[in-house]
Parts: C-alpha cells; structure tokens; sequence
C-alpha cells in the first residue's frame, strides 16, 4: 500500500465517518501519497518526508487532509530528529502498567508536558528523550521505584504503593 506510486483504497468502516468539508458527502476515498515539508526556516531548513492519507471527495473532487496525515508527519519528523514517538512514548509507560498521573509521579515529569509529547502537541528534548530511553528498561524504572523517588510529589488520590506495581507483585 505504501509503494512509490499512490494507491487509491476504498472506504474502509472507519473512514465511512469522514465527510466531505466542501460539499458534505461521505463518499471520500484515500489516496496515499508521498508528502514532503520543510521543517524550520532558511535555506538550510530539511525537507521531510513522509506517505500519508489524501482524502479525496467522490461527489465534487474536494481534496483533504486529516488528523491522521497531521500523526504521521509528526512521527516522520520524530524520526528526523532522532527522538521518540508519541506512540513510542505511550508504550514505555504502559509497558510498566502506569497511568500518565503515576508515570509523572515516579519520573517526576510533568504530567502535562508528558501528555503532550503522547499526544504528538510538542517533542521533547534530546535530554528527554535520553530519560525516556532509560526508562524503557524495567530495571532502570525499578531503581526509581526503589530511590522513593515519589516522595511528597504522589499526585492526590495515589498512594506510593499506585507508583510501584512491580514491588506489589514480587511482594505478593
């Protein structure tokens, strides 16, 4: 599907909710295309590339992009960078079994600005990202644990022992 030449691909179930913002059908079909854009300014600015949906409308030719198109662009430039995805992101806290609240808690990030880099709103530092990397082993995520590195920050509603899954089950 993702070959050098487009390929149009009927509607699937989910896309039969997409309308047409020109004319309202919901007869739109995707088209995957090769999508590049300049990232930063000047003439040294990058081009990156990335395949995304082109949603095309069946009734009046409208042609569009979505919030879809937006997540893979962003992901193509996360790779440019050299920096997690949000998606990559999301996992190495729900590998651990924590929520965004507890995950802030124990790495003391702020559960905001973590929201934004799984939300793809805002990429993270190359620092950042170094501790996020840490944090993808078990053992490294243990010693935080362990350091009680929760401390007074334990969002209201969690206890030290919500931080701290891994101890409760080589406790139990």
């Amino acid at each position: 599907m993702h070959s050098h030449e487009p390929e149009t691909i009927r509607t699937d179930e989910r896309q039969k909710t997409l309308r047409c913002g020109s004319c309202g059908s919901a007869s739109v079909e995707t088209k995957w295309v090769r999508d590049s854009f300049e990232y930063g300014e000047g003439p040294e600015a990058p081009r990156i590339e990335a395949t995304i949906p082109l949603r095309i409308c069946g009734a009046c030719g409208f042609q569009f992009t979505d919030h879809v198109a937006e997540g893979l662009q962003h992901e193509a430039l996360c790779r440019h960078l050299g920096v997690l995805t949000p998606g990559e992101i999301v996992a190495i806290r729900t590998r651990h079994g924590l929520s965004r609240a507890q995950f802030a808690a124990l790495t003391k990030l702020g559960e905001a600005t973590l929201g934004r880099w799984e939300r793809g709103a805002l990429i993270q530092n190359a620092a950042y990202d170094k501790y996020l990397r840490l944090l993808q082993s078990d053992e490294n995520v243990r010693r935080l644990q362990e350091s009680g590195s929760t401390g007074a920050c334990v969002p209201d509603g969690f206890s030290a022992d919500d931080c701290e899954p891994a101890n409760r089950a080589r406790s139990a």
